[in-house]
């Protein structure tokens, strides 16, 4: 399985900053904020496709492998 940690940030207003966790590209844990990512089990490529819509940023913050909890 890989783990990555990543961050969205946004300039617009308000300005907000969340992180999201994916286990094998699907989003496991999401800031409240974007909460909905982590209910609706989004993939990478669809968090990557509607923060370049919205005009937000993200990074990946940590990538590794790990074994299956």
């Amino acid at each position: 399985m890989i783990e990555i940690l990543a961050q969205i940030e946004a300039d617009s207003h308000p300005k907000f900053t969340a992180g999201i966790v994916l286990w094998d590209n699907v989003v496991v844990e999401a800031a409240p904020i974007v909460g909905y990512m982590k209910r609706q089990h989004w993939t990478r490529e669809k968090v990557r496709t509607y923060v370049a819509k919205q005009g937000w940023r993200i990074k990946v913050i940590r990538e590794e492998k790990r074994a299956k909890p």
